[in-house]
């Protein structure tokens, strides 16, 4: 068996360029960092055991076109401007004086309005999303984590490595009809549901029907990365244990992404495993599959349960996240045979950067060693 786990790697926020892998390093205070961190593609996949799927996988994984009321890209009358004045944030004599700026200057309409000081960079990039028809989470937005930078800042170079990680995995799965992907990690919080997430809403920005199903039956107290008004409908846990009916639709949309469908988990049961355990999971995704392009599985910690093993064997491929100084590489090459032994096919591995230390941490880590040493060195003089 290869031993070798090849990530796709970041470095901070905003470098997305890649680096030489360096020997992982024990974990500095993992716990409670949140699961926002960004991520980008590089790297060959991991060796499969298996065949990808069992079902014929006749053409390459295509978009389903928007629906019918989309427009397929900004119409010539179709100007910022106008948008603008019609959401209330410019006025017809702000828009002239834009103008006027604009050609005395050489300048966007955004641009110019920026300079001016009249709009902000986020009313310019959702202008630029409505007139693209590009799902973006509106300004007010409730139901999805302001975590996830592809959705409230999806020209943010954390959004961008979110795509190429996108890329990544619709090239290997070139050829798999409506794949089902599951995003595992060796342990709890390295990402892994911001990764699930993150992902979900990119294949739905791109025409994708995308249903992310959050089948993590263990965790108390997790997160809530998608809160929806009015979500009152059976968790996946409940449709499992046959107490609710699966129904054509699963879970509801999330507003703002209308092609996005989120399952919750339901109430954690005393028996996730056996309710989780063949064919049951494949035989819901396989029932929803008319409605959806993809499914985007989100699942508990690699080597903590069994779940995600089972899981990994009703999906086409997985993908394993892991952290920058938080997983150690035995516990990903542990993560890697687990998954492996149970016939699931691994894509890759998402390397995620850890979150840069806040403004002034340093300084104030030296106060307070400089506060330490001088009560010690009070404490020897007396």
């Amino acid at each position: 068996m290869n031993r070798s786990v090849t990530p796709f790697r970041t470095r901070r926020a905003g470098e997305l360029a890649a680096q030489p892998e360096a020997p992982a390093r024990p974990p500095e205070a993992a716990a409670g960092l949140p699961e926002q961190e960004a991520f980008a593609a590089s790297a060959p996949a991991l060796p499969a055991p298996r065949a990808p799927a069992t079902r014929p996988m006749p053409s390459a994984v295509q978009a389903t076109p928007a629906p019918s009321g989309a427009a397929a890209g900004p119409r010539p009358e179709d100007r910022m401007g106008d948008r603008l004045v019609a959401a209330g944030l410019l006025g017809p004599d702000e828009v002239r004086r834009i103008v006027d700026f604009q050609r005395a200057h050489g300048l966007r309409f955004g641009e110019a309005a920026i300079r001016l000081g009249l709009l902000a960079e986020r009313d310019i990039q959702h202008a630029l999303a409505a007139q693209f028809s590009y799902a973006m989470a509106g300004a007010a937005h409730v139901a999805v984590h302001p975590s996830l930078a592809i959705a409230h800042e999806p020209f943010s170079a954390q959004a961008e490595a979110v795509r190429q990680v996108r890329a990544e995995i619709s090239i290997r799965l070139e050829g798999c009809d409506k794949p089902s992907i599951a995003v595992v990690s060796p342990g709890d919080g390295e990402g892994k549901s911001y990764l699930a997430a993150s992902l979900a809403i990119a294949f739905s920005q791109s025409g994708f029907r995308t249903l992310l199903i959050d089948a993590d039956l263990r965790t108390r107290g997790k997160t809530r990365l998608f809160d929806i008004p009015g979500d009152t409908g059976p968790g996946l846990s409940a449709i499992l244990a046959g107490r609710a009916a699966p129904g054509p639709e699963p879970g509801r949309p999330v507003p703002d992404f209308p092609l996005l469908h989120v399952l919750a988990s339901g109430p954690l049961p005393p028996n996730p495993a056996e309710i989780l355990a063949e064919p049951a999971l494949r035989h819901l995704i396989r029932r929803w599959q008319d409605g959806f392009d993809i499914c985007i599985v989100d699942t508990p910690a690699v080597n903590r349960y069994s779940d995600a093993q089972l899981i990994g064997r009703q999906v086409d491929a997985c993908v394993l996240a892991s952290r920058q100084d938080g997983t150690r590489v035995s516990e990903l090459r542990r993560a890697q045979d687990r998954m492996q032994s149970a016939g699931a096919r691994l894509l890759g591995a998402v390397y995620n950067a850890a979150a840069p230390r806040p403004a002034g941490w340093g300084a104030g880590l030296l106060a307070r060693l400089r506060a330490l040493a001088e009560r010690a060195g009070a404490g020897r003089a007396r």
